[in-house]
């Protein structure tokens, strides 16, 4: 885009003798916010084999002469779930991104006489895991990546559930010494919604048990690679609520979502999964 003199500042404080100019900060966009040449947002956003994909219209963004639904101010509980959802959005794109079908989901129980009988106690035994399996991965020379959780629940039954990165599953058997380990191998298909949404239905039991005991919804190993979602406007009149899904890729039917924000604008919300590997 050519540069205007015009719109500099300082031609503008020159023809403003002198005085604070206002700069028209719409004129210097390339498109019009609210025109037809760009009406509607589309978001993607990668993590492994999956690709998220929404399209949404917004207050500069949309259709001349679209109306917006009026704005919804959400309960205090209609709020947290709202917060969870984005919860479950945030790990879904972090554990596909960073785990695959070598990797494990491993829950350590523990043995009803040995559960920790308060906050600091608990925190310890995971400090302790956690720099036992850096010990166990450094012997193997494997990196290690994790998310983890806890799940205690009202009657004091307690787990931690976690996501590790491949190692020989004999190397954990006896790395927990307070119960018994669960170890299941990961699916291969990519998709690891449903385990984020029970991650944090562990997080929900928690918290409702007991607020102070875990104050994070998960916990990430600082190696993770993080998934940074791309928006940009688009060109057309209204977006198409038609889904295109490419050659080798698959639509994730339980992920599409559609209908209004709590702003009042449109919006739709699929995945797509790509097939093998």
């Amino acid at each position: 885009m050519a540069f205007n003199h015009k719109k500099s500042i300082a031609y503008m404080a020159l023809k403003n003798n002198g005085q604070k100019p206002v700069l028209d900060l719409l004129s210097l966009l390339p498109f019009r916010p609210g025109g037809q040449n760009m009406p509607y947002m589309k978001m993607i956003c990668k993590a492994g084999k999956t690709k998220e994909i929404a399209k949404f219209y917004t207050y500069w963004l949309q259709p001349k002469g679209l109306k917006r639904r009026p704005r919804v101010n959400p309960t205090t509980e209609q709020q947290r779930k709202i917060n969870d959802r984005h919860l479950v959005k945030r790990l879904t794109r972090l554990l596909n991104a960073n785990f695959n079908g070598d990797c494990w989901y491993v829950t350590f129980s523990y043995r009803k006489e040995d559960r920790p009988q308060d906050v600091k106690t608990l925190q310890k035994h995971e400090q302790k895991l956690l720099r036992d399996l850096r010990k166990v991965y450094k012997k193997e020379k494997l990196v290690l990546k994790y998310i983890w959780t806890a799940e205690v629940g009202k009657r004091g039954g307690t787990h931690i559930h976690m996501v590790l990165s491949p190692i020989d599953a004999r190397k954990l058997r006896n790395i927990w010494p307070y119960g018994y380990t669960t170890l299941k191998p990961m699916e291969d298909n990519g998709q690891y919604r449903r385990l984020a949404e029970y991650f944090i239905k562990y997080f929900q039991k928690t918290r409702d048990t007991d607020e102070q005991i875990q104050k994070k919804s998960y916990n990430p190993s600082k190696n993770l690679l993080r998934p940074i979602p791309v928006k940009r406007p688009m060109k057309g009149n209204r977006f198409s609520r038609e889904i295109k899904v490419p050659a080798g890729w698959y639509l994730d039917k339980d992920s599409l979502r559609e209908g209004f924000t709590a702003d009042g604008y449109e919006f739709i919300y699929y995945t797509l999964i790509k097939e093998g590997g």
